[in-house]
């Protein structure tokens, strides 16, 4: 299965995306630094109900800031020779023992690029999500100007296993892409700004 929602969290905020035909759209963002950050989030979780009233499901997006990229020039087109590589690359790189990683790789122009995060940072953002009953099913990253084709996919979340109809979970081939607001039925839209004309120009005396 693929979650219908994606949460990104960063250190400035929150935003909660719903999947859609050709991208993701924004259901709804929550700042950091409100005064009640657990009403917020409930809020963005009622908004959800309403586009998915049979239930929310998530993949987590992980701040770049947290997530090492990295790039080998030379691929092995074996694959235990290529985990054996990356292993070696990421060996000694972070303050981490590679037990305490999780790595995705992508293969472009003879490149192997590499995207690793701690696993302790997925357990905190799982946790989070866990928590505010966002019932989240993966992580994942959006990679942005960082060598990296498609989206990182770390694998699924320690709470997918006990939720019931998720047997496996699937990574999506593209990065996650925000291509408008999401409709939700019964809240209204915000209204468009309105274009004032200029003043006409003084007739001439």
């Amino acid at each position: 299965m693929k979650p219908k929602f994606a949460l990104t969290l960063s250190f400035d905020g929150i935003s909660l995306l719903h999947r859609a035909a050709g991208g993701w759209r924004l259901v709804g963002e929550v700042a950091l630094d409100g005064p009640d950050l657990g009403a917020a989030l409930a809020g963005l979780r009622e908004k959800a109900l309403k586009l998915e009233p049979g239930g929310i499901t998530t993949k987590l997006v992980i701040p770049n800031e947290q997530i090492r990229y990295d790039t080998i020039e030379r691929v092995p087109t074996d694959e235990i020779e290529r985990d054996i590589m990356v292993r070696a690359a990421l060996d000694g790189a972070t303050p981490y023992p590679l037990d305490a990683l999780a790595y995705d790789t992508t293969v472009e122009g003879g490149r192997l690029h590499i995207a690793v995060v701690a696993r302790e940072t997925l357990a905190e953002a799982e946790a989070f999500a866990v928590e505010h009953r966002f019932d989240p099913v993966s992580f994942v990253a959006i990679p942005g100007e960082h060598a990296f084709t498609g989206e990182p996919f770390f694998g699924p979340t320690e709470h997918a296993r006990s939720l019931s109809g998720v047997d496996r979970v699937e990574a999506d081939g593209i990065a996650v892409v925000v291509i408008g607001p999401a409709k939700i039925p019964g809240v209204a839209a915000e209204p468009e700004p309105v274009q004032v004309p200029p003043p006409a120009p003084e007739p001439p005396p």
